[in-house]
């Protein structure tokens, strides 16, 4: 792919092999845009889609996992669009101290998997670096 137009409302347009182009926008935002209110822990870490791209997991520095879930009037408008809406928030990770090693473990979340699906359920899998938490979705 390679990029030929980056134009003033972020719409970004790349050319495909077969010749089709493909328009690629940032279309949504979420939560408010000021930025003296931003803290270390709510810095996104790590973002992961599901498999079908319909869920979308993000975890931050503060120990945190939001899911999003695709909206399903974007799947089927044309041209298609992307947003997605808050499907679930919860704490993944909490700041520890391992005595052991007298190191303190941080909650920051450094990679989010989903797993493939074997039932109704979604299951997600986190880490913090010294912990692996499962999270099961349903």
């Amino acid at each position: 792919m390679d990029s030929r137009e980056l134009d003033d409302d972020f719409s970004c347009y790349f050319s495909v092999g077969n010749g089709a182009d493909i328009q690629w926008c940032f279309s949504q935002v979420k939560g408010a845009i000021e930025t003296e209110d931003i803290t270390e822990a709510d810095i996104i870490s790590c973002v992961e889609y599901n498999n079908t791209g319909d869920l979308l997991a993000t975890g931050d520095k503060g120990g945190r996992v939001v899911i999003f879930q695709r909206d399903k009037a974007g799947k089927v408008s044309v041209p298609r669009r992307g947003e997605y809406n808050v499907y679930s928030t919860f704490q993944s990770h909490e700041p520890e101290f391992d005595y052991l090693k007298s190191l303190e473990i941080e909650e920051k979340i450094n990679k989010i998997r989903w797993l493939k699906r074997t039932n109704p359920a979604n299951f997600l899998l986190s880490t913090n670096g010294k912990q692996n938490q499962l999270i099961s979705i349903t």
